[in-house]
């Protein structure tokens, strides 16, 4: 039997649940996009070497963010790109995560609530920074938008990635009041204020959706029960350097919340995953029906247009002169042009180079010799 991949549960499965309905056009196009993926559908590319020796024809990648298989270059160059903005000094890792109470919101409302946490997460961090109690400066804000927990169920967290220091009004470094940057506690608080704040005024706009037999005035009624409970908002120890933190980013912001290694079993009604449990540290097994998995996996698929990463205080493209300033501080240099990783590039970081089997120089050249099919 051949490997288990998600590819392959996908095209034996996907027609069937598609015919189903009951999920936007855009979620079903990308898990057609990953049933597909390096297939004569999407057509292929041949590889030449610098002197036109023919070396291979390959299917084309179908470059989806939720493929298993076809992320690696777009991984390490959003890594690379990180990397080159990143202040060379301390930073700290903040989890911002919201009751599970809101993901039937959220599920109705996902790209509204979206804009909304990320909007919450920024402007509690600002207001913080801004407080010469604690900072009294502009940081470099990193927030990376997780939907999924281990198992696949909808788990939305913003992973924030802040200097531990930033550029005030005057332009100078200055250095937080406190080693752990900001306390636990009245962050946890003022993120739970403006993020009920900002889901109660959006309620009562039009374009709100409740979920069935849910009226405004109990969504009003939960978001209060909500003040009385304490949110998840965690701290982890300070790093000295932050490429550690982002690496494990990297690891999200491009691929999806499923590796085909987690894939275990498939009959002709369910699939087993595995997973590693937050509370037990073990590897469990979930199984699942082919539909329940689809749907589970299907959600966390982002709207288009809607970026899973946003960058805010000096890490925002429009602070650049602010930034620079600030990587002088910490003796570097300005911030460099942003970097478009080539698949050449990409294996000589990993591997070593392939070579033309012919005379021995470097593959260099790529030929579209199979038609796309797929068009949509």
């Amino acid at each position: 039997m051949s490997e288990l991949t998600l590819q392959r549960v996908l095209k034996s499965y996907l027609p069937h649940f598609s015919s189903q309905g009951g999920l936007p056009l855009y979620q079903l196009k990308a898990l057609e996009k990953l049933s597909i993926c390096r297939t004569d559908v999407l057509g292929g590319h041949a590889q030449y070497c610098e002197n036109d020796h023919l070396n291979g024809v390959w299917y084309n990648s179908c470059k989806q963010r939720y493929c298993p298989q076809c992320r690696g270059v777009a991984t390490e160059e959003w890594l690379i790109n990180t990397k080159r903005v990143l202040l060379d000094c301390a930073h700290h890792h903040v989890v911002f995560t919201i009751p599970s109470e809101l993901n039937v919101l959220w599920q109705y409302n996902l790209g509204k609530m979206r804009d909304l946490l990320f909007r919450a997460v920024q402007d509690t961090l600002k207001a913080f920074s801004a407080d010469p109690k604690y900072l009294g400066g502009t940081p470099g804000i990193l927030c990376a938008l997780h939907t999924w927990g281990r198992n696949l169920s909808l788990h939305p967290h913003i992973h924030v990635l802040i200097s531990h220091g930033g550029i005030s009004s005057k332009g100078e470094w200055v250095s937080p009041k406190r080693d752990i940057l900001f306390p636990q506690k009245p962050v946890m608080q003022v993120f739970r204020g403006k993020l009920r704040s900002m889901i109660k005024e959006a309620i009562k706009e039009p374009s709100w959706k409740l979920p069935p037999g849910q009226r405004k005035a109990q969504a009003q009624n939960l978001l209060n029960k909500l003040g009385r409970k304490q949110w998840v908002v965690h701290f982890s120890q300070r790093y000295d350097h932050a490429e550690g933190v982002a690496k494990y980013l990297s690891r999200y912001v491009k691929s999806g919340p499923l590796k085909n290694k987690q894939l275990k079993a498939v009959t002709d009604t369910h699939i087993s995953i595995g997973y590693k449990s937050h509370q037990s540290k073990r590897i469990e097994t979930q199984n699942l029906t082919i539909g329940g998995f689809l749907t589970l996996l299907s959600q966390h698929i982002p709207e288009p247009g809607k970026p899973t990463v946003r960058y805010s205080g000096l890490y925002n493209s429009a602070a650049r002169e602010k930034l620079n300033k600030a990587r002088k501080a910490q003796g570097q240099g300005e911030v460099s042009e942003r970097v478009m990783l080539k698949w050449q590039a990409y294996l000589e970081g990993k591997w070593e180079m392939p070579r033309c089997r012919t005379c021995g120089s470097e593959l260099t050249k790529l030929v579209e010799v199979l038609p796309v099919r797929h068009t949509n």
